[in-house]
């Protein structure tokens, strides 16, 4: 290989890193939607950081209606419950209102006001009427 071919192959080389470099456009880079931090559990939508309340008519909570995909409307409020049925001290009773409004399954006696603080950590949302 002679000294010119040598050359042109580096000031090529050169001009190539340089119009990369300078030249051509960077690549738009989207920054991701702020959410409140938080853990998300399995099946679990995010809050929306400016604080406002995400909503669910019946129709959308009565699909998640499956043990592994599981959804309770109480005092209208929606959970995903989905990762405490197993915890589920009442075993699987918990399936009767899944999809559904289990207000008053809810509020009777067997339920100590503990999981009331429990139940917090599972809302996704409030009830559309």
């Amino acid at each position: 290989m002679d000294t010119n071919t040598l050359l042109y192959i580096v000031v090529f080389i050169i001009i190539a890193v340089a119009v990369k470099t300078y030249i051509l456009p960077e690549p738009e880079v989207k920054k991701p939607t702020v959410v409140k931090k938080q853990i998300l559990k399995r099946g679990r939508k995010p809050t929306p950081a400016d604080g406002s309340k995400v909503y669910y008519t019946p129709e959308e909570v009565s699909v998640h209606d499956k043990e592994d995909d599981l959804w309770l409307i109480i005092n209208k409020k929606v959970y995903d419950v989905t990762d405490y049925v197993d915890k589920h001290m009442g075993g699987l009773a918990i399936m009767r209102n899944a999809g559904k409004d289990s207000t008053e399954g809810f509020n009777g006696e067997q339920h100590p006001i503990k999981v009331n603080q429990i139940l917090e950590e599972y809302y996704i949302g409030e009830l559309q009427e």
